[in-house]
């Protein structure tokens, strides 16, 4: 890491009333800042300390901070002693660190969420957002090196294909706006219709845009020290050149070099708990090892149904079977990210078929060198019910946020790129489910068919050279492209999410995905059919009053 790409900044407390640190990098341009509660003192380690202590002292929580300031030694090299000698990162999950950051790819703060469910954060929404005035991202702005053999030629394709999601995008606000206006008969002069209006219109056109790439974003989140340690090291193992770059910007922001510190008159909460931040590359390597003896020793390949085609398909939460194991789960979880266009029926099948002496390989290909230090991620969460979502970019970045679900998607995971084009597409249930928009649904259509025609170009095209990060494929998938996803909850999660997202104010996709799930969940089982109150009702996107209906 060189240290060089970073600038450091402090805000004038007077202005801001808390500090604010930040740090920008140089090769990405993107900042992430955090404000002091109390400039000066180690809040979050002082209070860490002093719940550290409650397991080895009598003493009230007053008499502990008493002890601290007599002590008058630095609260964060006393908290670093108790870290080092507990053998183990519980203290670290008292010291709570809060971290603003901005203008990154829509796509990383897909995956932060997805990575973390500890903790409490937001992330700007697209529906109240206008991205026309966005510029495209060229190859350098990646770390490409702009020297490599046909690089102009693949650049502008990069632009050309940006350009082109943008143009629809603006296109489609200004159509969708004129045709919702007369399918629902908005009156414009009523402020809460016409703010329904734009919010209605965002949800639909934003299925034109790029994962990431130009689609900037920025989020604010809240966790333990210990979880920012933990994601540090995830993102340093990413193959995403930037997110790397932001990984090693988050450490910079809690654990700044000591020189750098003293010279802004910046103390920061607890640079002593960032620690085990090496790269996590044991999910890689595992994923590796296991598609290695998949592909060599069972001839998974010839066992699974793929898809090759880029088609609409629809909506929808499937409940698996209930009988299934939580190792058939994790299993099945692992291969389709190995393989993202394969059939779920056909995994499970193999899953089925392999003999015992199989399944206790595989176990041990699963779990390799895992520890209290490196942890296992998503691949390894699930509950009583999982679901499988088909749905979009656009409805999975909503729901993703609910982090008490055991969530995970393949696609985020995978390095098969080329094979996550085939996954397919979903459009607004506004153009699919009202025949008053039928027409206009075709054009959309036709026109986001136009834009996988291009991306298909683009990736027969750049995929020749071995210079070309084939991560940026995911950031070209459009918003309307189907992210499969795994969701796993209990009834309690399931009811919570059922009552926040079947409400009208949201988008009709994801009300009615959490509308199956909640049904789905409740006819499980009789002891669980009292779940779902008698007043949900299945959302209408023919609806004129759901649609102006912003609660």
């Amino acid at each position: 890491m060189n240290k060089s790409n970073f600038k450091f900044s402090i805000s004038d407390k007077d202005k801001t009333d808390l500090v604010i640190v930040s740090v920008t990098d140089s090769r990405t341009g993107y900042t992430v800042r955090t404000a002091l509660p109390n400039s000066g003192k180690q809040t979050a380690s002082i209070m860490a300390f002093a719940g550290a202590r409650f397991s080895r002292s009598a003493l009230s929580a007053e008499e502990l901070f008493q002890e601290i300031r007599k002590a008058g030694s630095n609260a964060n090299e006393k908290l670093a002693n108790i870290f080092r000698n507990y053998g183990h990162s519980s203290v670290a999950d008292m010291a709570q660190l809060f971290a603003y950051i901005e203008q990154i790819p829509d796509h990383y703060s897909t995956i932060f969420f997805n990575e973390s469910s500890v903790g409490g954060g937001q992330q700007r929404s697209t529906r109240y957002q206008d991205f026309g005035s966005s510029k495209p991202l060229g190859l350098d702005s990646l770390g490409v090196d702009t020297t490599s053999e046909n690089f102009d030629t693949i650049n502008q394709k990069l632009l050309d294909l940006q350009q082109y999601s943008l143009e629809k995008y603006k296109y489609y606000q200004d159509k969708l706006t004129s045709e919702y206006t007369r399918v629902y008969n908005i009156d414009e002069n009523n402020k809460s219709e016409a703010g329904a209006l734009t919010a209605r219109v965002f949800d639909s056109t934003r299925y034109f845009l790029p994962s990431g790439l130009m689609n900037k974003t920025s989020l604010a989140y809240i966790t333990s020290a210990r979880e920012w340690a933990r994601l540090i090291s995830v993102f340093k193992a990413s193959n995403e050149y930037n997110l790397v770059c932001l990984a090693e910007q988050l450490e910079v922001l809690f654990a700044p070099e000591e020189s750098v510190a003293q010279e802004l008159k910046y103390t920061p909460e607890a640079p002593d708990l960032i620690r085990h931040t090496e790269a996590d590359t044991i999910t890689n390597q595992n994923l590796n090892i296991l598609q290695q003896y998949l592909e060599e020793h069972l001839k998974i390949t010839q066992s699974l149904e793929f898809a090759n085609t880029i088609t609409c398909h629809k909506l929808k939460a499937d409940l698996l079977d209930m009988s299934l194991s939580a190792g058939t789960i994790i299993l099945l979880q692992h291969i389709i990210t190995i393989y993202p266009n394969a059939n779920i029926h056909s995994i499970l099948q193999f899953i089925d078929n392999l003999n015992i002496e199989q399944k206790a390989y595989i176990s041990k290909i699963l779990f390799k060198d895992f520890n209290h230090h490196k942890q296992m991620g998503n691949l390894f969460r699930v509950n009583t019910h999982s679901f499988v979502l088909t749905c979009s970019n656009s409805e999975l970045r909503d729901l993703n946020r609910h982090r008490a679900w055991g969530r995970y998607i393949p696609i985020l995971n995978t390095s098969n790129y080329k094979a996550s084009l085939y996954t397919g597409y979903t459009l607004p249930l506004y153009l699919t489910k009202n025949p008053a928009l039928k027409e206009i649904r075709q054009e959309f259509e036709q026109d986001l068919q136009q834009y996988y025609t291009k991306l298909q170009e683009f990736v027969d095209l750049s995929s020749q050279y071995d210079w070309f990060p084939q991560y940026i494929y995911t950031q070209l998938l459009p918003f309307a492209h189907i992210f499969t996803s795994f969701f796993h909850a209990s009834p309690k999660e399931i009811s919570y999410m059922t009552q926040l997202r079947v409400r009208p104010g949201g988008h009709i996709n994801y009300r009615q995905l959490a509308y199956d799930i909640a049904k789905l969940g409740a006819n499980s089982e009789s002891l669980l059919q009292a779940m779902i109150p008698q007043h949900l009702i299945k959302p209408d996107p023919c609806s004129r009053e759901e649609f102006i209906d912003r609660s």
